[in-house]
């Protein structure tokens, strides 16, 4: 049950945007036409999380997505879970329905497959689940989306990608600030509401940027879900010479919710008014860097992860039996885990004509300790485990003229009882017409290492396995990106293809009637990614992307084959997803963005994580959002979702949203 409430098992919904600036967001500029062809013709960021030094995505091989602080500002959203899906390749389930658990997939892949990042710090808890229902961006100024096999960059559990949220950096200048209030709820209970408040100052030597903000969802159904969120930040950037700089960034992130949904769904059996959970997150880094010389630098990074979890539920009357297992019981669980890391990089860049070359090398140490309490009618039960793992790894990046860029990498890393696991992976681009049309191909290899509970855990219901092996993957893929004149539109078409194999599952025990961990099956996940984006003129814009992902069972050794058949789908993996969006403004003070997102047929399982296999049916939602940008400083806005009230499912016997309305303004002196 505990790791029930931390995953929400396999796919959901899927999109992608590129939404249009916005006029009264953007920095004043004398020269408007100089600031419409910026509008026109930006170029994408650098990203941080494909690489381990900074790079164009389209320099690297493997497909990297970018939501920056005006995206988020020309489509406001509540919580992160909603923003992801802005991105190509991310998919959010909710198993237990709307403001139950949301857990984050990448192509299909399991959820501890992917892993999730605050400047740099991993936030997976428990071998790499990554429960994000609630969490809400406050200060975040980029959201970055790197899909592919990534453990030779970010270690165990990024097989499937990475995701990671920047905090903002403040500027050297007078102090500025933010304040943004909204509320609005949905057709059927509803109620909901977040505010939060911004503000960033500094100098030359020292910038710096805070803020604070806390959301609240009432939730849908009769027994209320009462989802509540409050999350703080801090950055600190020093500068105290040429030659060294500091970063400090600092997050608390707190999270409590009832769960009324039971496994079986919302009308076979009453629903819960006693299971709730509730998560503290308290996570930081301090980074020093010094150049030593122009092309050679040295940083040094020290991080903390503190995570706290509990989960509980009383006993409550059920009318009659059912045919299928209801978790009905009085049941505590607490567990506390710490990660503290140390991190050496080293970075050396030379160039030579039109070649240019940077080469990187480091090494990283982490200790993960975890405590468990338990308590109820299963017996008490109180464990603390823990292990450290440590790494080598170096990666080369290299440019040769405008046509050729690559990149080479590769990880070593050793958990404590687990054998040492070699990582290598590798990306080409090929511009076949520079900037025009160009080629890439990348592959590599992935890992995720077993958790302390899954190989030491015991308890009344549980039995240890110590013997359990790390799950594998590898992956290729290729595809090809064509881009227009002035950067106006582009189209990007890809395939990938990735086996997971040792694939680690919760199975009966030997011993009869409890359960343990085992290393069984073998999965494939493989799909084709397209998306186009095309802007008209200064004011329009729009695109569409589209994902075909094909999960198949290829050995279900120890598990059900009812519930996992060979031949078969992958339970709650949508076939087909994706989304078209416009966006222009109306006017100098009105903006518009509206967006359909499409989440096609699936497989589910009846009973969440066992029982039948059906089908459930595809679906469509529309959201439109309108701004009034009253002046440079001040704008108010509305935002519907399921404009046309369609009635949908996100899990069997689990209905979506319906039709939800939200008001906000925000202040930007």
């Amino acid at each position: 049950m505990t790791r029930g409430t931390r995953n929400a098992c396999l796919a959901a919904c899927l999109a992608l945007t590129l939404p249009a600036a916005v006029v009264a967001q953007e920095p004043a500029a004398s020269d408007s036409s100089r600031r419409d062809s910026l509008r026109l013709y930006r170029l994408p960021p650098l990203a941080a999380t494909a690489t381990r030094i900074p790079a164009s995505p389209a320099e690297t091989g493997f497909p990297t997505a970018t939501l920056e602080r005006r995206d988020l500002l020309a489509e406001p959203t509540t919580r992160a879970s909603r923003a992801l899906t802005f991105l190509p390749g991310a998919a959010i389930e909710e198993g237990s329905g709307p403001g139950g658990p949301a857990v984050l997939h990448l192509r299909g892949a399991g959820e501890p497959y992917t892993q999730m990042l605050f400047d740099g710090v991993a936030i997976n808890i428990s071998g790499g689940f990554n429960d994000i229902a609630g969490l809400l961006m406050t200060n975040v100024d980029r959201i970055e989306v790197a899909r592919g096999p990534l453990s030779a960059l970010w270690g165990s559990s990024a097989m499937a990608g990475a995701v990671q949220f920047l905090t903002h950096e403040g500027a050297a200048g007078p102090t500025r600030f933010a304040v943004l209030l909204e509320g609005g709820g949905a057709a059927t209970h509803g109620g909901a509401g977040r505010s939060e408040v911004t503000a960033s100052g500094g100098g030359e030597r020292l910038r710096w940027s805070a803020g604070a903000g806390g959301a609240y969802d009432r939730g849908i159904y009769a027994v209320p879900t009462d989802l509540a969120t409050g999350d703080a930040s801090l950055r600190l950037d020093a500068h105290p010479s040429d030659r060294w700089d500091l970063t400090a960034t600092a997050r608390y992130i707190a999270i409590q919710a009832n769960l009324p949904v039971r496994d079986p769904g919302v009308t076979r059996v009453p629903l819960d008014p006693n299971q709730r959970d509730r998560h503290h997150r308290w996570l930081g880094a301090l980074s020093a860097g010094f150049a030593a010389t122009p092309s050679w630098h040295q940083r040094v990074t020290a991080s903390l992860l503190r995570d706290e979890f509990v989960y509980e539920d009383t006993h409550d009357s059920l009318p009659g039996a059912y045919p299928f297992f209801v978790f009905n019981y009085n049941f505590h669980f607490r567990s506390v885990l710490l990660r503290p890391g140390l991190e050496y990089v080293g970075t050396h860049e030379v160039a030579a004509g039109a070649a240019h070359v940077a080469f990187s090398y480091g090494a990283r140490w982490q200790r993960e300790t975890e405590t468990n309490d338990q308590a109820g009618d299963f017996g008490p039960s109180h464990m603390v485990l823990g292990r450290a793992n440590t790494a080598l790894f170096t990666e080369l990046e290299g440019r040769w003229g405008p046509r050729l860029s690559a990149l080479v990498g590769a990880r070593l890393e050793k958990f404590a009882g687990l054998r040492a696991e070699l990582l290598p992976r590798a990306g080409l681009v090929f511009a076949v017409v520079p900037e025009r049309f160009s080629l890439r191909a990348s592959a590599g290899r992935s890992f995720k290492a077993p958790n302390v509970d899954q190989q030491y855990l015991a308890t009344p219901s549980t039995v240890p396995n110590p013997a359990l092996r790390p799950e594998h993957s590898a992956s290729w893929e290729v595809g090809a990106t064509f881009t227009g004149s002035s950067r106006a539109a582009s189209l990007s078409v890809g395939y990938f293809h990735q086996d997971y194999d040792g694939l680690i599952a919760t199975v009966a025990a030997d011993t009869g009637s409890k359960q343990t961990n085992k290393n069984v099956g073998r999965t494939r996940s493989e799909g084709v990614e397209v998306s186009l984006e095309r802007r008209w003129s200064l004011r329009w814009s729009g695109g569409a992307d589209v994902t075909w992902v094909r999960t198949v069972v290829l050995d279900n050794t120890g598990l059900s084959a009812a519930d996992y058949p060979v031949g078969g789908a992958l339970p709650a993996t949508p076939r087909v997803t994706g989304n078209a969006f416009v966006s222009g403004d109306l006017s100098h003070a009105f903006s518009a963005l509206a967006r359909v997102t499409l989440v096609g047929r699936q497989v589910v399982l009846t009973e969440r994580f066992s029982g039948q296999r059906v089908a459930s049916p595809a679906y469509a939602l529309a959201e439109l959002v309108l701004q009034w940008h009253a002046s440079r400083a001040f704008t108010v806005y509305t935002r519907c979702g399921n404009l046309f009230d369609a009635h949908y499912l996100t899990a069997f016997d689990r209905p979506g949203v319906p039709r939800n309305v939200s008001v906000g303004m925000r202040l930007a002196p």
